[in-house]
C-alpha cells in the first residue's frame, strides 16, 4: 500500500511541476489563429487557411491561389517566431515566480512585454485578412461569408 501511494504521489508531484503556461502553448507554437483575427473573419475579411480550404468553392484563380499561399506562408512564419516569444516570455514569468524573486517592477516589465508581443501576433493574423480583402473579388468575399457561415452578421 505504501509503495502504490508513492507512486501516485510521485505522478501527481510531476504532473504539477511541469508548467501549464501559457495554455495556448501549442496554438502559440504552431502558428495557429486561435480565434484572434475573429472581428475580421465576422465582418467579411476572409482569412487565408480557410481560402485555401475553399479554393475550389470559391473559384479562384491560379494568381489568388499563389497570393493566398504568400500571405498564409507569411503569417506561419511570423506568426510562429511571435508564438515563440510569447511562450518563452511566459516561461521566464513563470521562472520568476518559482525563484521567489519577483518585483513589482519586475512583474511589470515582464507582462508588458508579453502584452506587447500578444499585440503583435494579434497584428499578424489580423494584417492577413486585411490583405486577403484585397486579393478576392467581392463575389467571392460574400460567398465565403455564406460557406463559412457568417451571412447573417
Amino acid at each position: 500500500m505504501k509503495t502504490s501511494f508513492v507512486f501516485f504521489f510521485g505522478i501527481v508531484s510531476i504532473s504539477f511541476a511541469q508548467p501549464l503556461i501559457p495554455s495556448d502553448r501549442d496554438g502559440l507554437l504552431n502558428g495557429e489563429g486561435m480565434g484572434l483575427a475573429r472581428f475580421a473573419e465576422m465582418n467579411g475579411y476572409p482569412g487565408p487557411k480557410h481560402v485555401l480550404e475553399l479554393k475550389d468553392q470559391l473559384g479562384l484563380t491560379p494568381d489568388q491561389v499563389l497570393k493566398t499561399e504568400t500571405v498564409m506562408n507569411s503569417v506561419q512564419v511570423s506568426a510562429k517566431l511571435a508564438g515563440a516569444d510569447i511562450v518563452k516570455a511566459e516561461e521566464e514569468l513563470n521562472k520568476l515566480f518559482e525563484s521567489g524573486k519577483v518585483t513589482e517592477k519586475t512583474l511589470r516589465a515582464r507582462v508588458e512585454r508579453i502584452g506587447t508581443s500578444r499585440g503583435r501576433l494579434r497584428f499578424i493574423h489580423l494584417q492577413a485578412h486585411l490583405k486577403m480583402k484585397s486579393i478576392l473579388s467581392a463575389n467571392q468575399i460574400q460567398m465565403y461569408t455564406e460557406l463559412r457561415g457568417h451571412a447573417s452578421h
